[in-house]
């Protein structure tokens, strides 16, 4: 692969060799010679990063590599199969009793070596105060896939705090005034960051009865494309518009929503239960359908996000927020 690169970077420069000395000595007396050549060159770094561009994505190179968390007993525990379904609805159970005497003092007694510290930090209270915004938009993704709006607000939550930790500049300038969340537009898109080529699969999904991931004839048209938009695999100009509206986030959500609900049903008919497992739904869609192996035994990861001062992982934020109360009025259990 990394030689066919190389083969292709020597042709580029051959030919922009050989076609600027041949422009260059025709047009020599030419006044307008130097901007043509400077034309000429602009036109070969395009080329050469669209090259880079393609290989990289193809080679994964720009995947942020995240890492395995297991830094506290907390989520040890969490990241083991020792985690049951009855242990989430028990602490489920210990929170909502317990938020009676507040957010914060809930947090304390239920998960009492856990700071929360992302719950304290600015990027927080503008996702927050956008999150009530959308919270109809949300309520009616989540129900049209399936699944918990909660877990659904929990993937989404982790891509934004990463994307807001990322471009300092842009959080302080736009999305902190605006209270607004971040719409990624270009190798990842959307609120959450879903990729076409993901986007493509969630598709498939929906209408592949002998996929893992089918959840039923009632899901198949969610996301049924415009006759002829059908057959431009990860180019649909439909699935781009989706993805990257930033004045109507459902289908967003939408996609979003539907990946968790393909990788709960994938694992359902291996006979693991993730409906009580957002921070395991989190991981995989952080790192891709190609990781949802279903297994006793599945590890809380993915990118690495540092907000209010501590590190967490893509699957940390997705667990700590569905536990921690927070809009718990609006997005419940």
């Amino acid at each position: 692969m990394f030689q066919l690169i190389q083969n292709i970077f020597y042709k580029i420069s051959y030919t922009y060799s050989h076609i600027r000395n041949r422009v260059y000595n025709t047009l020599k007396e030419n006044r307008f010679s130097f901007i043509f050549e400077i034309g000429v060159a602009l036109s070969a770094a395009v080329g050469v990063l669209f090259i880079v561009v393609f290989f990289g994505m193809k080679l994964d190179l720009f995947t942020v590599r995240g890492s395995i968390d297991q830094r506290n007993q907390f989520f040890k525990d969490a990241s083991s199969e020792s985690l049951t379904k009855d242990d989430s609805v028990k602490a489920i159970s210990e929170m909502q009793f317990s938020l009676k005497d507040g957010i914060k003092s809930a947090r304390k007694k239920v998960f009492p070596d856990t700071s929360f510290a992302w719950a304290d930090s600015e990027e927080w209270k503008v996702l927050a105060a956008a999150l009530t915004k959308d919270r109809e938009t949300i309520r009616k993704a989540a129900y049209d896939a399936g699944i918990s709006p909660r877990v659904l607000v929990g993937v989404v939550i982790a891509e934004q705090l990463r994307f807001f930790t990322s471009d300092r500049e842009s959080f302080k300038k736009f999305f902190e005034p605006l209270k607004i969340l971040g719409t990624m537009s270009e190798f990842s898109l959307g609120v959450s960051g879903v990729k076409q080529d993901t986007a493509e699969v969630i598709e498939k999904n929906l209408k592949d009865k002998t996929s893992s991931y089918y959840i039923g004839p009632q899901y198949e048209h969610l996301l049924d494309l415009p006759p002829g938009e059908e057959t431009n695999n990860g180019t649909s100009s439909v699935r781009f518009l989706r993805l990257t509206d930033s004045k109507d986030h459902y289908y967003s959500y939408l996609y979003t929503a539907l990946f968790a609900r393909e990788v709960i049903e994938q694992w359902k008919k291996a006979g693991y239960d993730l409906s009580y497992r957002p921070e395991i739904v989190a991981t995989i869609f952080n790192l891709g359908f190609g990781k949802s192996v279903p297994k006793d035994n599945p590890k809380v990861a993915g990118a690495i996000v540092t907000v209010g001062g501590e590190t967490y992982t893509f699957g940390r934020l997705a667990y700590e927020f569905y536990y921690s109360g927070e809009l718990i009025e609006i997005f419940g259990f």
